[in-house]
C-alpha cells in the first residue's frame, strides 16, 4: 500500500516523464509484436497491422495504465479547474467583476482577523512562550519587589522577574524634556523571557543600562549603530544605552502595548507584574501547589493589611485577554462576515445568470450520460477557481492595509504599535474563507442549473426569482450596516461640534511631568504665576483632572444637614485652583468660585445639587463623608467630564491644595485672548525653563478631545467604509440583475415597440423591477437595523439616539440614489432596443 500511495504522489510531479515512457512502452510492444509477426512470414505492412489489432485501443490500454498511478478525484479536479480557465477566459467580464466582488469582501475578513490575532493572539518576543507564566497574586495584577524577591528565593521556578509597564521618563536632550514611555523591569527580566535583541546586550545583574524600542532608534538617533553606549538622562540621571530592540518586538503584555525602552526598576516601592519560566518536565499542578504552600509562608512572614495576599495563582502570558476586547473584534468579524455575505450572494446571482444560458449544453451532457453529480462538480470547480483568485487578491489587499496599520500610531493614552505579518493562521482562515465561498455562491446555481427536468421557460421564472430574492438580501443586510456606520458618522459629527460644557477655543492644555513628585504643588504654583504673567494670556488654573482626558470616580453616601438619611452618589472628581471655571468658561450658576486659601469648601455641578439638596439652595449648606464636613459654596453648569456620552453627570469639585498625596504630573489650562495656537511655543518654553528635569507637553484644547472622539472615529471609519462597500456590492448585484432581465426581455420589448409602445412604459418595465427589488430589500432592512443598532446607544453621545428616525430617512435616501444609478444602464439599453432587431433575433 505504501507503495502504491508513493507511486500514485511520484505519478504528480513527473507526468510528462510518465506519458513518455508510457508511450515508449507501448511502442515497443507493438513492434516487438510486429517483428515477430514478420519474420513468421507477413508482410512488414500486414505485421504491423496484425500487432495492433491484437494491442487493442492504445488510448484505452493508456487510460487503465493512468488509473494505476493517478489519484481519479484529483485528476477529475484538475480536469474541471482546466475547463472552468477555458470558461472563464471566454467571458472576462463576468469572470472579472466576480472576482473582484469577491476580492473586496474577503480582503475586509482577513485584514480584520489579521488585526484581531495580532491584538488577542499574537505570541510575546521571548523564547519558549508556553513555558512562560504569568503570577497573580492574590487576584492582582502587580505584586510588591518583595514578594518577588521572596519567590525568587524559594527557587520553584527555573527563574522569575518582574516588570511595571505603567511607568513614563523624562528624557532630558539639548534644551528639552520629552516624555517617554518605559517599562521598569527587574534585572534579571530579559535573562528569564529570552526577549531578543537586533544590536547589543540585555539589562544583566550587575550591569544596569536601558534597552531602547527600534521606533526610537529610528526617530531620535536616525538609526546609527553609534546609538550603543550613548549616554540618556532619564529623570536626571544618566544611562547608557546597551541594547536595541527588533523592529517585530512583542512585549508580554499584549495587546500591541510598545513602549519607547526598557530600563531597570530604580524605586523599591515599584510593584511589578511576575513571570517566570516553568521547571522542565515539572507538571502545573505540583508547581501550583508549591506555589501556595510558599505563598502562604510568606504571608505569615509578611501579615500586614496590604499585604494578605491569598493564594498566586498560574496563568500563561498568551492567555493573558479581555473579554471586551476579544468581543469588539468578535464584532468586527461579524460585520465583515455579512459583507462576504453580500458578495457571495452577489457571485450566486451571477452564477445563476451564466447557467441559464448554459441550459442547452447542460442538457446534452446529461443525454449524453453524464450524471447530475458530475455536472454540479464541475460547476462547483468553476465557483473554486473564482474563490481562489478572489482570495489571492484578497490576500495583496490584506498585505497592503496590513502594512499600513503597522505604520499608524494611535492617539492613545498608552503606546500601541501593531506588527501585524502573514502567518499561517492567516492561510488557514484564507483557505477556509475560499472554501465556504466556493460552497456558499456556488453550491445553489450549481443544483438549479441541473435541474433541467421543467420546460425552460420555466425554470429561467424560476432562476430570475431566485436571483431576486438574492439581491433583495444584499440590499437588506447592506442597508444594517450602512445604518451602523452612518450612525456613528453622525455621532461623530455631532461630537465633534457638540458644546462639552466648556471653552475648546481658546483653551490650552500643558502637561509638565516632573522627576519629583514631592514638587508638584511647588512648581504649580511657580508655573501659575508664570503664566499669568505671558502676553496674551488672559488666565491660567491648574487642575488634577482635564475633562475628557482623566477620571477620578467616587460612589459615595453623602450625608446632608437637611436632616434626611444619607444618599448614594455616583460623581466625578476634580481638585481645581481658583479661576479653573474663568479659564474653562464653565458658568458658576449660584455662590462663587474658589479663593486662595479654601479648604473644606467645595463647589458642586447642578446635577448633584439636584440630587443632594433638591429644588433648595445648596449655597452653605454641609455635606458630611469619609472627608469629613464639607461646605458648599458654589454651583457650577452641568458639563462632560470624561466621555462626551455623558448627560447630566453629577460632579464635585475641591480646592487644588487638598489634592490627596503628591503627582508626578501638573495639569495647567490657560485662556487665551486670542487665537491659542501662537501661545503653544512660548507657554513649553517657558514651563520647561522653570524645571529642565520636566518634560512639557503642549497643546490646544480641542487637539486634546481626540481620545475622546477616538470610539466615534474607529466606528465611522469601519463600520462606515464596511457599510460602503456592502452598499457598492449590492448595487452591482443589482445592476447585474436588471441588465440580465432586459436580455433575456429583449423579445418582449421588441414586440411591445412594434405594437406602438411608448419609452415610457419601455421604461417602467425596468424601472418597476428595480423598485420591487430594492424597496422590499430595504423594507427588511431597515426592520432588521431597527433591532441591531439598538445595542450601539452605549457609544454614542445622548442627543444621538439608535432609533432616530433620520438615520434611516438617510439610508433610505442613499440606497435610492444607488438603485436610480444602478437602473440607468439596463433602461438605456431598453430604449435603444430595435423591434427588428429583436424579433429577428428571436
Amino acid at each position: 500500500m505504501l507503495t502504491e500511495l508513493w507511486n500514485r504522489l511520484t505519478y504528480l510531479f513527473r507526468r510528462n516523464r510518465f506519458e513518455t515512457e508510457l508511450d515508449a512502452e507501448l511502442q515497443f510492444h507493438l513492434e516487438s509484436r510486429a517483428d515477430e509477426l514478420y519474420a513468421a512470414g507477413m508482410s512488414r505492412r500486414e505485421a504491423r497491422a496484425q500487432a495492433r489489432r491484437e494491442l487493442g485501443s492504445a488510448a484505452h490500454i493508456q487510460e487503465e495504465t493512468r488509473s494505476a498511478w493517478q489519484f481519479r478525484w484529483l485528476e477529475d479536479l484538475h480536469a474541471d479547474l482546466r475547463y472552468a480557465v477555458r470558461g472563464l477566459r471566454r467571458n472576462p467580464a463576468f469572470a472579472a467583476t466576480a472576482i473582484a466582488c469577491l476580492a473586496l469582501a474577503i480582503g475586509a475578513n482577513t485584514t480584520i482577523f489579521s488585526l484581531t490575532t495580532e491584538v488577542l493572539f499574537s505570541q510575546p518576543s521571548v523564547r519558549d512562550a508556553d513555558s512562560l507564566v504569568s503570577i497573580r497574586v492574590g487576584g492582582s495584577s502587580h505584586a510588591t519587589q518583595a514578594a518577588w524577591r521572596f519567590l525568587y528565593g524559594a527557587k520553584i521556578f527555573d527563574g522569575i522577574a518582574g516588570e511595571n509597564e505603567e511607568s513614563e521618563t523624562n528624557w532630558r536632550h539639548g534644551d528639552v524634556s520629552e516624555r517617554l514611555f518605559v517599562v521598569r523591569v527587574t534585572d534579571n527580566f530579559f535573562a528569564v523571557t529570552g526577549i531578543p535583541l537586533a544590536a547589543g546586550r540585555p539589562i544583566e545583574p550587575g550591569a544596569p543600562g536601558v534597552v531602547i524600542s527600534h521606533r526610537l532608534w529610528q526617530r531620535r538617533f536616525s538609526g546609527d549603530p553609534a546609538a550603543l553606549g550613548a549616554s540618556m538622562l532619564l529623570d536626571g540621571k544618566l544611562y547608557s544605552v546597551v541594547g536595541i530592540l527588533p523592529r517585530d518586538h512583542r512585549t508580554v503584555t499584549g495587546f500591541g502595548f510598545s513602549p519607547d525602552l526598557y530600563a531597570p526598576t530604580a524605586d523599591p516601592k515599584t510593584r511589578v507584574a511576575l513571570f517566570a519560566r516553568l521547571p522542565e518536565g515539572v507538571d502545573r499542578a505540583a508547581v501550583q501547589a508549591r506555589l501556595d504552600a510558599v505563598y502562604r509562608q510568606f504571608d505569615v512572614q509578611n501579615r500586614t493589611p496590604s499585604e494578605v495576599s491569598a493564594a498566586a495563582g498560574l496563568e500563561r502570558v498568551s492567555s493573558q485577554k479581555l473579554f471586551s476586547v476579544a468581543a469588539f473584534f468578535g464584532m468586527l468579524l461579524a460585520v465583515a462576515g455579512l459583507v462576504l455575505l453580500i458578495a457571495c450572494a452577489n457571485v450566486a446571482s451571477l452564477l445563476l445568470a451564466r447557467a441559464s444560458s448554459r441550459v442547452q449544453e447542460i442538457a446534452i451532457r446529461l443525454s449524453i450520460g453524464a450524471g447530475r453529480g458530475r455536472l454540479i462538480r464541475q460547476l462547483l470547480a468553476e465557483s473554486l477557481l473564482l474563490a481562489m483568485c478572489a482570495t489571492a487578491a484578497g490576500l495583496s489587499i490584506n498585505l497592503v492595509i496590513t502594512s499600513m496599520l503597522s505604520r499608524i500610531r494611535l492617539p492613545l493614552p498608552l503606546p500601541l504599535q501593531f506588527t501585524i505579518e502573514p502567518d499561517w493562521r492567516l492561510l488557514a482562515y484564507a483557505s477556509t474563507l475560499a472554501i465556504g465561498t466556493c460552497l456558499f455562491a456556488g453550491l445553489l446555481p450549481a443544483f438549479r442549473a441541473t435541474r433541467i427536468l421543467v420546460p425552460q421557460a420555466r425554470q429561467v421564472g424560476r432562476g430570475s426569482t431566485l436571483r431576486g430574492v438574492l439581491v433583495a438580501v444584499q440590499v437588506a443586510v447592506s442597508v444594517v450596516l450602512l445604518s451602523a456606520g452612518l450612525l456613528f458618522l453622525r455621532n461623530l459629527i455631532r461630537a465633534s461640534s457638540t458644546n462639552p460644557g466648556f471653552d475648546v477655543h481658546q483653551t490650552i492644555w500643558s502637561r509638565m511631568t516632573l522627576v519629583s513628585e514631592t514638587r508638584s504643588r511647588e512648581v504649580a504654583a511657580a508655573g501659575l504665576d508664570l503664566l499669568r504673567a505671558l502676553p496674551g494670556v488672559d488666565s491660567a488654573a491648574a487642575a488634577r483632572v482635564v475633562p475628557l482626558n482623566g477620571n477620578i470616580t467616587n460612589g459615595l453616601s453623602i450625608r446632608t444637614d437637611r436632616g434626611a438619611s444619607s444618599v448614594h452618589v455616583l460623581f466625578r472628581m476634580n481638585y481645581v485652583t481658583p479661576d479653573y471655571f474663568r479659564v474653562m468658561q464653565i458658568r458658576i450658576r449660584a455662590g462663587r468660585e474658589f479663593q486662595p486659601h479654601d479648604r473644606d469648601v467645595a463647589i458642586i455641578n447642578e446635577a448633584m445639587a439636584q440630587r443632594l439638596f433638591g429644588n433648595s439652595d445648596p449655597i452653605g449648606r454641609t455635606m458630611t463623608w469619609d472627608a469629613g464636613t464639607i461646605r458648599v459654596v458654589g454651583v457650577a453648569a452641568n458639563s462632560k467630564y470624561f466621555t462626551l456620552g455623558e448627560q447630566d453627570m453629577p460632579a464635585y469639585y475641591a480646592p487644588y491644595d487638598t489634592t490627596p498625596g503628591a503627582r508626578a504630573a501638573v495639569d495647567f489650562l490657560i485662556r487665551a485672548v486670542g487665537r491659542p495656537e501662537p501661545l503653544v511655543p512660548e507657554i513649553s518654553r517657558r514651563l520647561g525653563e522653570l524645571d529642565r528635569t520636566a518634560a512639557v507637553e503642549t497643546k490646544p484644547m480641542s487637539q486634546a478631545l481626540a481620545f475622546a472622539l477616538l470610539p466615534s472615529q474607529v466606528g465611522a471609519a469601519v463600520l462606515g467604509a464596511v457599510g460602503l462597500l456592502g452598499l457598492v456590492l449590492a448595487a452591482v448585484g443589482l445592476y447585474g440583475a436588471l441588465l440580465y432581465s432586459v436580455s433575456r426581455r429583449l423579445p418582449e420589448i421588441g414586440v411591445r415597440m412594434a405594437l406602438g409602445a411608448s419609452p415610457g412604459s419601455v421604461l417602467g418595465l425596468v424601472v418597476r423591477q428595480s423598485a420591487i427589488l430594492a424597496g422590499f430589500g430595504s423594507l427588511v432592512g431597515l426592520a432588521l437595523a431597527i433591532l441591531a443598532v439598538r445595542p450601539l446607544a452605549m457609544f454614542l453621545i445622548p442627543e444621538v439616539h439608535p432609533t432616530d428616525p433620520l438615520t434611516f430617512v438617510l439610508v433610505a435616501v442613499a440606497l435610492f440614489a444607488v438603485a436610480l444609478a444602478a437602473t440607468i444602464g439596463p433602461a438605456v439599453r431598453a430604449l435603444r432596443v430595435d423591434p427588428a432587431t429583436a424579433l429577428r433575433h428571436e
